[in-house]
């Protein structure tokens, strides 16, 4: 296994493991026109907002709550294990193809790599241009 491969394998890892810990999803905003509340599945209380009660959203605009929504855990667990079928299929491929070419398969998993360049150990050399 590469480098990259182990190092995505750990991002991917610890984005799997925040979204166990969170209230499972699918979440649902409770309005289109002016959120207040992200809801989980069973709409008992919600997950993110309304629970503080007042009239005012808790939200900077219907868009951001949407977006919230949209990322839910069961959407980051469904992508975990995409992702981590991608590593596996390439992940014993060099990080670099040996003429310096970006071509898959080393390009797929530097592309996977682009979204963690923030995080720690991540290696410049692997940045796409």
């Amino acid at each position: 296994m590469t480098d990259l491969a182990a190092w995505l394998l750990d991002r991917i890892a610890d984005d799997e493991a925040v979204a166990r810990a969170a209230t499972p999803g699918p979440w649902y905003v409770n309005s289109e026109d002016y959120a207040e509340a992200i809801y989980a599945p069973d709409g008992s209380s919600p997950v993110a907002g309304g629970r503080w009660g007042g009239e005012a959203s808790v939200f900077d605009s219907d868009e951001t709550a949407a977006h919230i929504a949209r990322h839910d855990p069961a959407r980051v667990l469904a992508e975990c294990a995409a992702k981590r079928r991608i590593v596996k299929a390439y992940e014993f491929e060099t990080d670099t193809p040996p003429d310096g070419t970006d071509q898959p398969p080393a390009m797929a998993l530097r592309l996977l790599a682009l979204p963690y360049s923030d995080r720690d150990g991540y290696d410049p050399a692997w940045a796409v241009e």
